[in-house]
C-alpha cells in the first residue's frame, strides 16, 4: 500500500499522543480535530490504515469507536516514513 502525507500525518498524530495500544487511543473526533478532514473522509482513512495493518480499532469511547498504532504503522513513523515493504 502506498501512504499519501495524510495517512502519515494521521500515523505521527496516533504516535505523538501515545495510542499504541487497546485501551490507549484516539477517537475519530479528536483525528478530525487535528487534521481538519471531514468525518467521511477521515473514516476512510481509518479503514484503509486498518485493511492494511498500520491501525486498529480500540475501546469505544461512549459510542465512538477508537484506533490505535499496530508495530507497522510505529515502525513507519519511527522510520521517518520509510516503508520496509
Amino acid at each position: 500500500m502506498e501512504l499519501n502525507r495524510l495517512d502519515y500525518v494521521i500515523l505521527k498524530i496516533l504516535k505523538k499522543q501515545n495510542c499504541i495500544s487497546y485501551f490507549e487511543s484516539m477517537t475519530l473526533q479528536e483525528i478530525i480535530a487535528v487534521t481538519g478532514t471531514s468525518r467521511p473522509s477521515t473514516y476512510r482513512k481509518m479503514m484503509k490504515l486498518k485493511e492494511h495493518g498500520y491501525v486498529e480499532k480500540g475501546c469505544k469511547s461512549t459510542n465512538a469507536a477508537t484506533f490505535y498504532l499496530l508495530n507497522k504503522g510505529i515502525e513507519l513513523v519511527e522510520n521517518g516514513g520509510k516503508q520496509n515493504d
